[in-house]
């Protein structure tokens, strides 16, 4: 059992720049709703996350693929017995022409969408084994950070109750710890409470500022924790607004409007809009 929730977990996965596997377990009656596997398995390499299944026979990844007719069995057994053992299967069918860049994205967002999922779990057990191999029949050749992964999942996070002991205390205030403006792509909101983020001013008093509900100003702030771009620290002094008027600053469009291409008139993996438009943006911005 471990006294980190699966955000902190992740940052510790990235900051450490950890592989190998993690094994999650959940309790009886406390998985996420509509799932139907209390085991689930995460790849890290480097501190990205590399893939995703609920099983360890190395088919989750041609299950998809075969079942959503973008090809058969026989063909994907072949190109990876044939292709080199050292690139993963989603590479390999890329480069065979079976599958196109925006498949594998869609893949990969399936992926991704069955890890969000754990993040609402409130009991469970992780284990990470740093020993563990990569599983090439399960990787689509893509992968993101494992705090960029906790950063899209805590956006969609219903539950919040579950990490009521981990974001910052509504006395405390945020610093950055980061020289220039964040990388990342935020939404308007994030980008409102990291322009706070001097270390003199209190969440609450975010809150008021921004005429927001405490609680979300909470949720923003420990979501930029998770991403490493502040740190939770006590309030020394209050100081007023910033003179810059957030209103009628540049800020990034929020990542609704990232631009996710549509795909074409193929059954696709069933993975919400937002949390593929999200996942576009994250894509997108690595890459650059």
């Amino acid at each position: 059992m471990t006294d980190f929730s699966l955000a902190e977990l992740f940052q510790l996965i990235d900051q450490g720049r950890k592989s190998g596997c993690l094994s999650i377990f959940t309790i009886p009656d406390r998985h996420p709703r509509g799932s139907n596997s209390q085991h689930f398995y995460i790849w890290f390499e480097q501190g990205y996350v590399v893939a995703a299944a609920n099983r360890l026979n190395g088919r989750d990844l041609i299950s998809k693929i075969t079942e959503h007719g973008w090809a058969n069995l026989r063909v994907i057994d072949r190109i990876f017995t044939e292709a080199s053992t050292t690139k993963s299967l989603g590479s390999q069918l890329k480069t065979h022409g079976v599958l196109s860049p925006e498949q594998l994205n869609l893949l990969f967002a399936s992926q991704l969408q069955q890890v969000q999922e754990f993040f609402e779990i409130q009991e469970g057990i992780f284990k990470l084994d740093t020993k563990a191999a990569l599983p090439l029949k399960e990787m689509t050749g893509l992968s993101l950070r494992a705090t960029e992964v906790a950063f899209m999942a805590l956006r969609e996070l219903k539950n919040w109750k579950i990490l009521a002991d981990v974001v910052p205390d509504t006395s405390s205030g945020i610093r950055s710890i980061i020289q220039d403006e964040p990388r990342m792509h935020l939404n308007i909101f994030e980008w409102q409470v990291w322009k706070f983020a001097n270390g003199s001013v209190s969440l609450s008093a975010i809150a008021s500022q921004l005429n927001q509900p405490i609680a979300l100003v909470q949720q923003a702030a420990f979501r930029l924790i998770i991403a490493g771009l502040v740190e939770e620290v006590p309030v020394v002094k209050s100081m007023p607004q910033p003179n810059n008027d957030l209103r009628n600053r540049n800020l990034v469009d929020s990542l609704g409007d990232s631009g996710a291409k549509k795909s074409k008139k193929l059954e696709t993996p069933k993975v919400s809009t937002s949390f593929l438009q999200n996942l576009v943006g994250f894509l997108t911005r690595s890459k650059a």
